[in-house]
């Protein structure tokens, strides 16, 4: 339901809100869940290192010091402060992180669900955006930080800049999100250089691989994609190397630090006699070595490499080949991987089978009148929203069937469920004043009215109720002919 949706990178954690990961979280197995990206590594700190509290961050800059900290707040309280609350603490007080997260289980699903509502609403609504006619965000990002004093001196040290890395990117929506989810959710944050190593200059010092859960290949893959060695790295290693190393110099000047930790542990590697140490920076090498060799078919494997394939005998005219123990122990693990797809097919048939039969139950009309009965759309489902408007943002904002947002509703806010299956207000529509004003103030009725319908994605006359039972916008007149 959200494959079309335009920034692709928020593919990488709408599934955490789906199935079958939700089902996982049910089980209550796992204290702590770690999400990570695909191009990254996972080292053997992920087996040492227990994260405490409510949950740890990667270390590393996700935008300009001093101001991105500022322009994430801002937008956060403008544009997601009557959903979200208060933050827990000041827009600087955390360090600067990136976006790989291992957090609690029992916060889990609300820090995710704020990420994901954070780094969409950025992504629409705080960049180019239309302020005031023709101004929009990205040009005049020092006129909206200058709308609240705070924002004064970040406003001077602006002097023009516009929309872009490092300052405010679209294109890292979602690194903004991660920041609004862990400030206004996470009351016990830790951000640690364990997790998204290498990731930038911030988190690129080399550490042990004990004291590393996972290595994130942000720029360092670019390496590989776009500058791999030719086949002389098969021969020559050592000379291709330095190859290399120039090549990256004279034309790709940003890889330069980069390359150079990761070429300079190559290095060590290719004319070690000895185990080479065993940290990030040798072991991230040892990879990107093997991917190189590989690459171009290398028939050899170097005696200090991690990887040697003991299933290969080597004869004295260098040919390698498969002993019959081990081609007998290949066969047996094909047969029985066959026999585990057999089983996940079967098993996935059977989930296909029962989801068939749920959508056939749920869009019988007695199962919406049965649901219509017991949902009390008027019912307050926050101080500022009914639980009616809680059903159109399931339908509307995450396209679930009406009926199936009645059960979302109902089954995680009880005071949705009408008691006893009571009548629905009997409060007259017909009392709404339009022109009156709301709570004695300029704004009239008619626009609080327009505000619920388009910010909670209220149906109009949801809208009035929700505003005639709690006593507001009632034409005078009307009040007294009825009591009369």
């Amino acid at each position: 339901e959200r494959k079309n949706q335009d920034y692709i990178f928020i593919h990488s954690l709408n599934f955490l809100e789906m199935e079958p990961f939700t089902s996982i979280l049910d089980v209550g197995y796992y204290d702590y869940i770690l999400r990570t990206d695909a191009d990254a590594l996972l080292f053997p700190g992920l087996l040492n290192l227990a994260p405490s509290g409510s949950g740890w961050i990667g270390a590393g800059e996700y935008g300009e010091e001093g101001l991105t900290d500022h322009i994430v707040r801002h937008f956060s309280e403008t544009l997601l402060g009557s959903e979200l609350g208060k933050p827990l603490r000041s827009a600087t007080a955390s360090p600067s992180m990136q976006s790989t997260f291992y957090i609690h289980t029992s916060v889990f699903q609300k820090f995710v669900s704020t990420l994901i509502l954070a780094t969409n609403t950025l992504y629409w609504r705080a960049f180019d955006r239309k302020e005031g006619g023709r101004e929009g965000v990205c040009a005049n990002l020092g006129k909206f930080l200058n709308m609240a004093d705070r924002y004064e001196n970040i406003t001077r040290q602006l002097m023009g800049r516009q929309c872009g890395w490092p300052l405010w990117h679209k294109g890292v929506a979602s690194l903004y999100g991660t920041r609004i989810a862990a400030d206004y959710v996470l009351d016990n944050l830790t951000v640690t250089p364990a997790l998204d190593a290498l990731a930038t200059s911030m988190n690129s010092v080399d550490r042990s691989i004990y004291e590393t859960i996972q290595v994130h290949l942000l720029v360092t893959k670019k390496i590989y994609n776009e500058h791999s060695p030719d086949v002389n790295i098969c021969t020559m290693q050592t000379e291709t190397i330095r190859r290399l190393r120039s090549s990256i110099a004279r034309n790709a000047g940003s890889l330069k630090p980069w390359s150079d930790t990761l070429l300079n542990a190559m290095e060590t590697i290719s004319n070690s006699t000895s185990m080479v140490p065993k940290t990030i920076h040798h072991e991230t090498a040892a990879v990107f070595l093997k991917l190189f060799r590989e690459q171009h078919g290398c028939n050899w494997t170097h005696p200090n490499e991690l990887w040697v394939d003991e299933n290969l005998t080597q004869h004295d005219d260098n040919t390698k080949v498969v002993t019959v123990e081990s081609y007998e122990a290949v066969l047996k693990e094909i047969e029985w991987s066959n026999k585990k797809a057999a089983m996940f097919q079967k098993d996935y048939e059977t989930k296909v089978e029962y989801e068939k039969e749920y959508d056939s139950l749920i869009h019988r009309p007695i199962v919406k009148e049965t649901l219509d009965k017991f949902f009390c759309s008027e019912c307050a489902f926050s101080h500022k929203a009914s639980c009616g408007s809680r059903r159109a943002y399931f339908v509307k904002g995450k396209h679930k069937l009406p009926s199936v947002a009645h059960l979302y509703v109902m089954k995680d806010h009880p005071q949705c469920v009408r008691e006893k299956a009571k009548e629905k207000s009997s409060v007259s529509l017909d009392a709404f004043c339009g022109n009156c004003k709301f709570l004695g103030s300029e704004i009239t009725c008619s626009a609080r009215l327009t505000y619920l319908m388009t910010t909670y994605y209220m149906e109009e006359e949801d809208s009035k109720e929700s505003l005639l039972e709690n006593g507001y916008c009632k034409d005078p007149e009307y009040v007294q002919k009825a009591r009369s």
